[in-house]
């Protein structure tokens, strides 16, 4: 890696945000490339209290976290430098950023997802190591719409070329329902040129690389100019973060007693990372299916009790009544993999 690379992945990790993901979601099976097992497949879930997942602590850790997801670099640091001279600024802050968010629709409840998206921005940042490049809850004229295009775009400096990420969040009932929409929104994507410049334009005009400074700020935002600087090569990730409900490895429970407190959530991953080879091979059939590259695809799969739990505590995070009836996912697709 030549000194300018060097500079621009120092200068671009600079964007990441504080982040204490460790604290809340914990890793059973890491991502790791493996060209005879694609695609790239890791498996996550919330830390236990003892027996207990904690889904309402992770709630109100992904509502704070949406200081950085929803928010410009330029008016996060604006924001930041109000409250440090007066605090009571916090109270607008948390203003705007809910402003953001959707009310729950009785006739679009399925819109009431976003909290996959903010899942999906913690995660890469936290495990690929990988910045938001653009705060595209930002960009939305009407918080009762939702976002078009991806649901997030980061991006880092990684052996000598720009790694981008494009990132489509899912809440699904299972693993392969997700799997499954995941895929589908993926050839939607790539088979949409306009979209796929557009993301592109986002970024270069609108994002947060205007953060950096100098030499490091024109070579990042040339990247991202792939009209004007087609010789630049970029590799593009297509990462699929799905939320689900999963049955099978939270149903082996063991007694509570008065051993290790751990014991618990150790049995808990280890039962959940015996379903690693099943929900990668769904992912990669539903990939192929739709006619996709495996080898550029990353799927985090984020294993909790009930989606629908985990919405009603991010609402009550944000200072909302929570609503009662929420649909069981993004969509309703069939998993067949479980039912055999």
């Amino acid at each position: 890696m030549t000194a300018a690379d060097n500079n621009l992945s120092e200068a671009l990790a600079t964007l990441l945000n504080p982040s204490n993901v460790e604290d809340f979601i914990q890793c059973a099976v890491q991502l790791a490339w493996d060209p005879e097992a694609l695609p790239p497949t890791s498996l996550l879930y919330p830390s236990f209290n003892e027996d207990i997942p904690k889904t309402a602590d992770l709630a109100e850790y992904l509502w704070r976290q949406c200081f950085y997801y929803a928010l410009p670099r330029r008016k996060q640091v604006k924001l930041a430098e109000d409250m440090r001279a007066d605090p009571s600024r916090a109270l607008d802050a948390n203003r705007i950023i809910r402003s953001f968010f959707m009310d729950f629709s009785a006739k679009n409840p399925a819109r009431s997802s976003e909290v996959g998206e903010v899942i999906a921005y913690s995660v890469v940042q936290h495990y690929l190591r990988a910045p938001q490049i653009a705060a595209k809850m930002a960009l939305k004229t009407s918080a009762n719409m939702p976002v078009h295009g991806l649901d997030g775009i980061h991006a880092a400096f990684e052996n000598g070329a720009m790694t981008i990420f494009f990132l489509e969040a899912k809440l699904a009932k299972s693993a392969n329902a997700g799997a499954s929409s995941y895929a589908e929104s993926a050839k939607d994507f790539l088979g949409n040129r306009a979209q796929y410049l557009r993301e592109y334009d986002i970024v270069a005009d609108l994002g947060n690389l205007d953060a950096l400074e100098g030499e490091d700020r024109k070579a990042a935002l040339d990247y991202f100019d792939i009209i004007g600087h087609p010789r630049l090569q970029r590799r593009e990730r297509y990462v699929g973060v799905v939320c689900y409900s999963e049955k099978e490895a939270y149903s082996k429970k063991i007694a509570v007693g008065s051993g290790s407190i751990d014991a618990h959530e150790a049995h808990f991953a280890e039962n959940l990372a015996k379903l690693h080879e099943r929900y990668r091979q769904s992912a990669l059939r539903h990939i192929e299916a739709n006619g996709g590259d495996a080898a550029k695809c990353y799927l985090f799969f984020l294993a909790v009790p009930d989606i629908n739990e985990l919405r009603r505590k991010f609402y009550q995070a944000m200072g909302l009544e929570p609503p009662q009836d929420l649909p069981d996912g993004d969509d309703e697709t069939v998993d067949s993999m479980e039912q055999a």
